[in-house]
């Protein structure tokens, strides 16, 4: 692995709860999720801390997401995803024993406890460990730390463009150094949530879309259609989610990334 910390926990703000299908709806605006998160957290707070009670609450939680289902029906949603501590800053298992203290819950979710305990998602071994640093210190809260962490093609394209930007190689722990420069790159991290423009109901989630199988298949730009040329900008555009259908939405996206990013290369030369 490239990234030497837990990336679902790395503490200081940040946590991730991606691989439970957190994001895995159309509508996974913050608002959205943490009353989605707040839900499942109280109905297994007061709950005995064994298998039964688990399973049926489980059940019950995935039966009235009926209506609200998957955007990606081949990804599984755990309804054991919730709150870890009393602020609701920090999202994780319900089930896993360093939580109930003791009791080892997760196989009451959807996937089996010796999966959660195995798996690495790819963001282990795609970022380096100083860009995996540079994500959890601008991103130092649940929702937009997730988002961004698990988008390599987002924190690498956001740094290339910063490095044409300055003609040069940057290095991901300088940028993390300074209060100023770290600030403008939490700005540019954060258009994952705030970038204007885009339909918040879309079937897309960043550059990829189900396929027939519900599997996520990744997006193309089709420029003859938009009248345009590719341009490096663009691979950010598409990890924000934008689809746009006519060049000046296309041409207006790119401008938002370039804003963003001359903001991070000026911090970085004040």
């Amino acid at each position: 692995m490239s990234v030497s910390f837990h990336l679902c926990q790395p503490g200081r703000g940040a946590s991730c709860g991606a691989c439970c299908g957190l994001y895995n709806f159309r509508d996974h605006s913050r608002a959205t999720l943490t009353e989605r998160l707040a839900t499942q957290t109280d109905t297994f707070a007061p709950l005995p801390r064994e298998p039964g009670a688990w399973q049926a609450a489980a059940r019950a939680l995935l039966e009235a997401r009926h209506a609200t289902p998957p955007l990606f029906p081949a990804v599984r949603v755990c309804p054991l995803l919730g709150f870890l501590d009393a602020e609701r800053t920090r999202v994780g298992c319900l089930g896993h024993p360093k939580v109930t203290g003791g009791a080892d819950l997760r196989d009451c979710g959807v996937y089996r406890a010796d999966i959660c305990e195995t798996f690495t998602c790819p963001s282990f071994t795609w970022l380096s460990d100083a860009q995996a640093r540079l994500v959890q210190a601008a991103c130092a809260d649940w929702y937009l730390y997730g988002l961004v962490i698990t988008d390599v093609e987002f924190v690498r394209g956001c740094l290339r463009l910063l490095e044409w930007e300055l003609a040069g190689p940057v290095d991901p722990e300088v940028l993390a150094a300074r209060p100023e420069t770290l600030e403008a790159v939490r700005q540019l991290f954060a258009l994952k949530e705030t970038a204007p423009g885009r339909d918040t109901h879309a079937a897309v989630f960043g550059r990829f879309t189900p396929d027939t199988e519900g599997e996520p298949l990744s997006r193309t730009l089709d420029y003859a259609a938009l009248g345009a040329r590719a341009a490096p900008e663009d691979e950010v555009v598409l990890c924000l989610g934008y689809v746009p259908t006519h060049l000046e939405e296309l041409t207006r996206a790119r401008e938002l990334v370039r804003t963003h990013v001359s903001a991070v290369a000026h911090a970085l030369g004040a």
